[in-house]
């Protein structure tokens, strides 16, 4: 058997040879702090693609049981693509200020639509509609539109 100092030196240089091995994880907590790295880029890829976008133009289909929609952009710079939404069910919808419903939506009124995109789906998060009345370009124009 070990007589009990050589035992003590051995469980010593046991113990000192411990932090040294710690040591090489260093190497391993760096390939951590490069998957740290690589979180950061996939959480910055998330709030890109949760990044707030408005669509406004006319509504060319609707589908209020499935609660989607198309509005086709009015300004050139938006494209001159279609764009599908899916509304949340969570979404405002508002119709001259008003607050609306699904139904409420129908071809051929003009929207504006914030939406973000996840997954490659436009998902509304509020849409407003404008009756004809609200629309700027037809506005009554004095002593029009009203009866006497």
């Amino acid at each position: 058997m070990l007589s009990r100092p050589r035992l003590i030196v051995l469980l010593l240089a046991l113990l000192a040879a411990l932090p040294a091995g710690c040591g090489g994880d260093e190497d391993k907590s760096g390939g951590s702090q490069e998957g740290a790295g690589q979180q950061d880029q996939q959480q910055e890829s998330k709030k890109q693609a949760q990044e707030t976008k408005i669509a406004v133009g006319n509504v060319v289909a609707v589908q209020p049981d499935r609660r989607r929609m198309v509005v086709r952009p009015s300004q050139a710079a938006e494209g001159p693509d279609k764009i599908p939404l899916n509304v949340r069910k969570t979404a405002e919808i508002t119709l001259g200020g008003e607050k609306a419903e699904m139904g409420d939506i129908a071809e051929g009124q003009q929207a504006q639509a914030k939406y973000v995109v996840k997954n490659d789906v436009n998902r509304a998060i509020s849409v407003q509609l404008f009756g004809a009345e609200d629309a700027p370009e037809d506005q009554p124009q004095e002593g029009e539109g009203t009866s006497n």
